[in-house]
């Protein structure tokens, strides 16, 4: 088995969701303690709904841990909550989203499409060797980021 490339995903960019939720149960603490008479319900409600989708996706993000993406034996493995492995010979096209600090990657192979997104540790890195890896076994890569195309 040759491992070529392999990627991990990263828990620090959960702490950024737990840092959102203190400051929203700051604002429910302080509308509650502050009370304004037709605005103070209506926060706190707000905000409630708004700390539960950060708490949401804090876990979810806290959780994911181990080898994301990886190229093995010529073959793409997408590590979600079932292995995805793609031979490399199969795909069509691959495309990159650039985030900050994450990416989303979609997959086009002759019969399906994949997705995946994920935070990953050296993301920049990361995403810069597998695109050469790819780009040297003829896989055609096209990337994206905010910016527009490159």
């Amino acid at each position: 088995m040759k491992k070529e490339f392999e990627a991990y995903y990263s828990n620090a960019y959960a702490w950024i969701f737990a840092v959102l939720m203190l400051l929203f149960l700051f604002g429910i603490v302080m509308f509650s303690v502050f009370w304004i008479p037709d605005l103070s319900l209506l926060f706190i409600i707000t905000l409630s709904i708004v700390f539960l989708i950060f708490a949401y996706v804090f876990v979810i993000t806290i959780r994911k841990n181990g080898v994301a993406i990886q190229i093995t034996d010529n073959k793409l493995i997408l590590c979600k909550k079932e292995l995805v492995e793609i031979p490399i010979a199969d795909i069509m096209k691959i495309t990159i989203h650039d985030g900050d600090g994450s990416f989303d990657i979609s997959i086009n192979t002759i019969t399906q499409k994949y997705s995946m997104h994920c935070f990953i540790k050296e993301q920049r890195k990361k995403k810069d060797e597998i695109i050469a890896i790819l780009k040297s076994k003829g896989v055609k890569v096209a990337t994206f980021d905010f910016g527009g195309v490159d």
